[in-house]
């Protein structure tokens, strides 16, 4: 197996003067944030992608949504946070462990600008993206022709992991099943990731106002295939995309789950994952969301009967799955899920009731959660 994960981050002021204040596309200025963040790990490792405009670099990247003039060039860009992402790595565990390295660097020097990072599903703070100025001609033009821009006034405002995995003996026909599988599967486990429970700096009459407003817009995960067997594949299914680079050919990209508040539940969430693709029980299949599932789950998580029974049935089978491969260490990790399923308590429970004491609508201090960072911001709420 090969993991690789990509995660995105809210940023605050660490400033005496504004400290806690939620720093996003209002507030940040791209150019000032690109040359703050220059100097990071990765810059050279091929195993990475690249875009075509220089942003997407590294070992970590601004994150948020370009703009260009009439005549197509980059004019500017709207910064809602920062991403980090791992190279690839073998277990689960590695690619965890090579987050946080990541992480505590990208931490230290954004501090040095009195920066912080914090941990939420969905912008807490605004209520939309608009654009401006408004789209030109140009922009229209490029954001039909290419769906990496769909439901960007969403994904703007939205903060979550991408769980990318791949296995050598996976065929393209297996690897396009258990896309479709997890497709299926998805509204069911979305949950165990749940952490935008605000919207407008308020409590939202839900758990995930994230997946409530992006489950109709974006996918909630894709598989990569060959360029030259594109335009074949893309006539039976609407979940696969063009490899950008020959490592990412047969890779399943998980894009649904909320920004994951603590390691250890990342870690669980990518071995649900691997069981649910190790899988030989569970028959549904789908190329197309369930919204109606997806409303179900975000509004009232594991307290829904149809998504608790779900969920059930999808780690039952995933632990079955794993313990017959040998993946024993993996398997006890779904335990921390079990246990949140069995109490129908998602994340956004805790951030609820910490919300309460503090006024926090976020969860500071990124992965490695930081009690002094929080004893401060609490203080000042």
């Amino acid at each position: 197996m090969k993991w690789g994960i990509e995660f995105e981050y809210l940023l605050i002021d660490t400033a005496p003067s504004t400290f806690g204040r939620v720093r996003d596309f209002t507030n940040l200025v791209f150019e000032d944030m690109r040359r703050i963040l220059a100097e990071k790990p990765g810059r050279n490792d091929p195993a990475m992608a690249t875009g075509d405009l220089g942003i997407r670099t590294g070992y970590w990247y601004l994150e948020g949504d370009e703009r260009f003039d009439d005549s197509g060039q980059f004019r500017t860009f709207k910064v809602k946070g920062v991403e980090v992402r791992t190279p690839p790595r073998s277990t689960v565990g590695d690619a965890c462990k090579a987050l946080l390295a990541i992480e505590q660097e990208l931490a230290e020097s954004l501090a040095m600008h009195d920066l912080g990072l914090a941990i939420v599903g969905f912008n807490p703070i605004q209520c939309s993206y608009d654009f401006d100025p408004p789209l030109n001609a140009w922009e229209r033009d490029l954001r039909q022709a290419d769906r990496g821009y769909d439901g960007s006034l969403v994904s703007t405002l939205s903060y979550g992991p991408d769980i990318n995995l791949s296995s050598d003996s996976w065929s393209m026909q297996q690897l396009l099943d258990n896309a479709r599988k997890v497709n299926w599967y998805a509204p069911y486990i979305v949950p165990f990731s749940f952490s935008s429970p605000f919207f407008g700096n308020a409590p939202w009459n839900g758990w995930s106002v994230r997946t409530h407003k992006r489950a109709p817009l974006r996918p909630a995960v894709r598989y990569f295939c060959d360029p030259t067997e594109y335009e074949a594949l893309s006539q039976t299914s609407s979940l696969v995309h063009p490899a950008r680079l020959a490592s990412e050919v047969g890779r399943l990209e998980f894009k649904a789950f909320d920004a994951i508040t603590c390691v250890e539940r990342l870690r669980a969430c990518c071995h649900l994952l691997h069981g649910l693709c190790l899988d030989r029980e569970l028959e549904e299949r789908s190329e197309t969301a369930d919204l109606i599932l997806y409303e179900r789950a975000c509004r009232r998580a594991f307290d829904d009967p149809l998504i608790f029974e779900g969920a059930k049935r999808v780690i039952a089978a995933a632990s079955r799955a794993l313990l017959r491969e040998g993946h024993r260490e993996a398997c006890e990790s779904l335990g921390l899920l079990e246990s949140s399923l069995w109490r129908k308590r998602t994340p956004a429970h805790g951030m609820l009731a910490a919300f309460k004491e503090t006024g926090l609508t976020y969860t500071p201090g990124g992965l490695r959660l930081r009690p002094a960072l929080i004893r401060c911001l609490s203080k000042g709420a």
